[in-house]
């Protein structure tokens, strides 16, 4: 459609550009008819009558005086404007002019053509009853001999039905993001659900939790749940991010929420539990299979006996204890990518120490791109900004890493969904 437009107003404007050279040529040959060639200027005086006549049905034309007042107008530019000619002789083009033209655009216009050259743009008009049109106008001086303006052309080109037609779709664009949007806000309602908020994690303030969607609803996932002495700490992060990544993390929390039954002190089984429940759900289908997966981990933390088992299926997690960085080991494979019987994956036991601090992190901050070099921020720098905050209070800890990250991003959109756990022993 756009293609075929432009190719047609190309050709309009060609006609333009040529209009008072026909009228040139059309009064030359009218006033030196002779019997020797007047068969031929005849013949060619037809031609451009013809050209002349389309060019009226196609265009509004009007000439106006060095003032901007209209001297001539033809019946298209009357018809449009639904003003007669008597109605518009005389008088300046403002009788046409919309409102919401911005008059910076009328002082452009006459800069350029008292200058002798021509101008080119869009422009909304007003007719007589109040209606709006659009039109594509190329105002151009007619020079005199001393070189200087006695005289303006303009020609333009009625392109109503094409801005009415872009007013629409910018109206049905608007309309299909703002239910995209209730949509959205919707699916994070009930993914929300799931994860519960801040408040109701209730660990105390010996810890904390950084959660970032990137795209209003997060594929990064948690599940934090204390009895007693002993607390679960789940973090998980989807493939990708939005809503296709946030169905993947409502399912593993589903699972979760029903594995922990059986096996709340064991992580290793139940990430094997829950890869085997996603892989029957992504696969199902055996012509259309889901590849969506998920890197997990799963700690049971005993503070009574300062005791941490975890099984990380390739999530990052580490310990700071008296400013050194011990990091926890992780399993290559990842959530629903693999079969139950290649699916390996083992408890690992840490013995800690009052005072230690375990962090979770998602690769969303590691890969956040800012910086002097518009780089990833990448997990070593993590690692060494948490280090230097052995210390100071979780929630004082909290607030450091969201101001080293903002600083780090910069103008730079959001990389990925972020998550960021820790806790003090």
């Amino acid at each position: 459609m756009m293609a075929t437009l432009t190719t047609y107003l190309t050709a309009r404007n060609m006609l333009a550009h040529d209009f008072s050279k026909l009228l040139y040529h059309r009064n030359s040959l009218s006033g030196n008819y002779d019997l020797r060639n007047g068969v031929a200027n005849l013949e060619i005086l037809n031609q451009l009558e013809s050209h002349i006549e389309i060019f009226n049905k196609s265009a509004l034309l009007s000439i106006s005086d060095l003032k901007g007042n209209i001297i001539h107008a033809n019946e298209l530019f009357c018809e449009t404007s639904k003003y007669s000619l008597e109605e518009v002789l005389y008088k300046p083009h403002s009788i046409i002019r919309h409102p919401d033209t911005p008059a910076s655009v009328f002082k452009d216009m006459w800069r350029t053509i008292g200058k002798g050259k021509v101008w080119k743009g869009e422009l909304k008009n007003r007719a007589k009853d109040g209606t709006d049109y659009w039109v594509i106008a190329t105002i151009a001086p007619v020079m005199g001999s001393n070189g200087k303006p006695i005289k303006y052309i303009s020609v333009r080109y009625d392109i109503t039905k094409q801005k009415q037609a872009e007013e629409e779709l910018r109206i049905a664009k608007k309309n299909i993001d703002n239910e995209l949007f209730e949509n959205l806000a919707y699916a994070k309602h009930i993914h929300s659900s799931f994860l519960g908020t801040n408040e109701s994690l209730n660990i105390g303030d010996d810890s904390f939790l950084i959660y970032k969607a990137c795209k209003i609803i997060s594929g990064d996932f948690y599940k934090i749940e204390q009895k007693g002495n002993k607390l679960m700490i789940v973090v998980g992060d989807s493939t990708g991010h939005g809503i296709s990544a946030s169905y993947i993390s409502i399912l593993a929390l589903n699972i979760l929420s029903r594995v922990t039954r059986f096996c709340c002190e064991n992580p290793a089984k139940i990430l094997k539990m829950i890869n085997h429940e996603l892989n029957k759900m992504t696969h199902y289908n055996k012509d259309k299979q889901l590849t969506e997966s998920a890197d997990m981990i799963v700690c049971c933390l005993d503070k009574g006996l300062l005791k941490l088992t975890y099984a990380s299926a390739r999530m990052r997690a580490f310990i700071v204890r008296n400013g050194s960085i011990m990091l926890l080991e992780k399993e290559k494979c990842s959530i629903g990518t693999l079969s139950g019987d290649d699916f390996k994956i083992t408890n690992q036991t840490v013995q800690l120490q009052k005072g230690d601090c375990l962090y979770i992190a998602s690769d969303g901050l590691s890969d956040q791109l800012g910086g002097v070099r518009n780089k990833c921020i990448g997990f070593k720098s993590i690692r060494e900004i948490v280090q230097t905050l052995d210390g100071i209070s979780m929630q004082e800890q909290k607030k450091i890493l969201e101001k080293e990250l903002i600083t780090w991003q910069g103008n730079n959109e959001q990389t990925d969904d972020i998550t960021v756990f820790g806790i003090r022993i």
